[in-house]
């Protein structure tokens, strides 16, 4: 592949200094080598400042931009004001990439003439690559089957973006917002013509439990519900498929919600406007005709005991959490 195409690499930074080198690293390591490298620290107090500049001053495809605390949305908004890419992806701290991330999914949005290419992720707390086989089938959709096919993540990062994606949009910035990934990747995604989605784990997300990135937060209630009512909103007066499809997205985050907060004994939500608004929700993603049957059994279960499916969800969920446990 010729590399006449600038692609854009917008990592912002934030108390990194134990995975920084590595991630940085992994972006200079692409076998596709016309890119463009921004690091945003965003007010960081460890030593991420000064392990930004020292990458800068060995690899001139490296800039480095220091602004005042914002969060990440902050961060990113900041990346995308100068990235001069084409193509963009986004990339966190902690997190490293394969290293034909970028090559990969450049080729797939060219030979497919498509607006954004995803890989899947592989997790864990693993150092490297080492025993992840990279293989799987590649899939072509068009917009409404790319949010229908129930494959594409709601995450930012993992997925190579056209630039002009982005016109007139940008994350939503507050000093207490959590939600800012699913605020905007659906937008993202009905803009686009054609979206490709590889099986390929080429992104490899690190599960540190101190991440800004990563913890799930139980006291954002009210973004996390503006958010989802958004998308319904969104879609309402666009296309009844994935007005139905935000129904039962709304529920199955409701339900993931309900049983964050059931897990944290420091949990102030108010858990009986939750399950109200999850009655709500239930009833329209259980007469949806794209929901299927699997799903409507699982918030049916759910609406029926949400005690005990939360109970049985948290057993299950525990040797995991515990398995990452720093």
């Amino acid at each position: 592949m010729e590399e006449k195409v600038l692609v854009s690499v917008i990592i912002p930074v934030y108390q990194a200094e134990k995975y920084l080198l590595r991630c940085v690293q992994s972006v200079r390591e692409q076998t596709y080598k016309n890119l463009e490298i921004l690091l945003i620290d965003d007010g960081s107090t460890d030593k991420s400042p000064v392990i930004c500049e020292n990458l800068a001053l060995l690899d001139k495809r490296i800039t480095t931009v220091h602004q005042k605390n914002g969060g990440i949305s902050a961060a990113r908004n900041k990346g995308l004001q100068l990235a001069k890419g084409t193509y963009i992806t986004f990339l966190d701290s902690d997190d490293f990439l394969h290293h034909q991330f970028i090559k990969y999914l450049l080729w797939l949005c060219l030979k497919n003439k498509a607006q954004i290419a995803e890989a899947r992720m592989a997790t864990g707390s693993a150092s490297d690559f080492f025993g992840v086989k990279v293989k799987g089938a590649m899939h072509v959709y068009d917009r409404k089957q790319a949010i229908l096919s129930r494959k594409m993540k709601s995450g930012v990062a993992g997925k190579l973006y056209r630039r002009e994606l982005f016109n007139e949009l940008e994350f939503p910035v507050s000093d207490h917002f959590n939600y800012e990934d699913e605020a905007l990747v659906y937008q993202l995604t009905y803009r686009c013509e054609r979206v490709v989605y590889s099986e390929k784990p080429l992104y490899y997300c690190y599960q540190n439990q101190q991440s800004v990135t990563r913890n799930d937060n139980p006291y954002k209630s009210t973004d996390f519900y503006g958010v989802l009512t958004d998308r319904i909103q969104f879609f309402m007066e666009i296309d009844k498929e994935l007005l139905e499809h935000s129904y039962e997205y709304f529920c199955i985050n409701l339900i993931r919600f309900y049983i964050i907060c059931k897990s944290d004994p420091n949990n102030k939500n108010d858990m009986e406007a939750l399950l109200k608004l999850y009655e709500k929700m239930y009833f329209k993603a259980l007469y949806s005709s794209v929901t299927p049957i699997t799903y409507k059994l699982m918030f049916t279960c759910f609406y029926l005991s949400p005690e005990l499916s939360a109970r049985i969800a948290n057993m299950i969920l525990l040797p995991v959490k515990k398995r990452f446990k720093r």
